[in-house]
């Protein structure tokens, strides 16, 4: 029996590897290739907004200047950084359509944690913004995060995502408008209103000129992430996947005190594992809740006896 627990990730891997690179030559085989580009490093105007429209994109598609700047970036000037995103997304995609999908809210969002933080769950701005969401601490706290000495919560895969897309829900419960709500998350409601005033109009190109220029990039980038994570096979992208104990995990609830190291020895995965996939507990202390904790492991470790 044990034998055939010790085989049991590899040959997982083994299926899944075969579904992946199935899907990826039915994908190849569709019949829209008859609009494909000559070169995998160009994508034509045609084809960039057909492909959005066949995943019924929320937005409405300007394929510009900036938008084809950072296309051209992901496909041809960094497809390495290009493929390890691509990679990176298994640990954290599954969580974030669970409750895009609750909230009931454009597939799309998925992507803007991808050019908030690279998906790096640690990742911290100059000016002290942090987490896959990137949420300053008032903001954070404002919608539930808990930022102190032992946990900061904005580094929480789960919470901070459920938080992420709240704002996102309010932003474009404001504004009606979902570019702007994707500008009003980058450079604030604030700014967004003053722009709204300044120029008389209420659509994002109306306004654009009257945002910070990070804030005009951030929207074209976010419609160029959209389609490059949805299209990448179309320019012989291939993701560049993290070990095995990184891409399939579950998330589980916690409600007792306990600790990382503990976590770590009753599944069998190493310290390393466990603190890679839960960064916000900063002391490696998992605080007693009523509504529980959120804690991350990989797929093939032992189950937690922890209430």
């Amino acid at each position: 029996m044990n034998i055939l627990r010790g085989i049991l990730p590899f040959l997982l891997m083994i299926l899944l590897s075969s579904s992946i690179k199935a899907n990826i030559n039915t994908t190849k085989s569709h019949p829209t290739t008859s609009f494909s580009e000559s070169s995998k490093t160009k994508v034509s105007k045609t084809a960039f907004v057909e492909r959005l429209e066949r995943r019924s994109f929320s937005m409405d598609v300007t394929y510009n200047k900036d938008v084809k700047k950072f296309v051209e970036k992901y496909i041809s000037k960094d497809r390495t950084g290009t493929e390890l995103l691509l990679g990176r997304q298994t640990t954290f995609l599954p969580i974030f359509e669970k409750y895009i999908e609750e909230f009931q809210l454009p597939r799309e969002l998925k992507n803007l944690p991808i050019i908030e933080s690279a998906l790096n769950p640690n990742a911290e701005s100059q000016v002290g913004a942090k987490g896959l969401w990137q949420f300053m601490p008032s903001t954070g706290r404002m919608y539930g995060l808990t930022i102190n000495d032992y946990v900061d919560e904005r580094c929480d895969p789960v919470k901070s995502t459920i938080a992420g897309l709240s704002y996102l829900k309010d932003l474009y419960a404001k504004y009606g408008d979902w570019k702007l709500a994707i500008a009003s998350y980058n450079c604030g409601p604030g700014r967004v209103d003053r722009a709204i005033k300044k120029a008389g109009k209420s659509s994002f190109e109306g306004i654009k000129k009257f945002l910070p220029k990070e804030t005009r990039g951030y929207v074209a980038k976010f419609i160029a992430t959209s389609y490059v994570m949805d299209n990448y096979f179309f320019h012989d992208l291939r993701p560049i996947y993290p070990e095995y104990t990184l891409q399939f995990v579950k998330v589980v609830k916690v409600y007792k005190r306990a600790t990382l190291k503990k976590i770590a020895k009753q599944t069998g995965m190493s310290l390393e594992i466990i603190q890679k996939l839960n960064p916000s507990y900063r002391k490696g202390i998992i605080p007693p809740s009523a509504d529980g904790n959120f804690i991350i492991i990989p797929i093939f470790g032992e189950e937690l006896s922890i209430g």
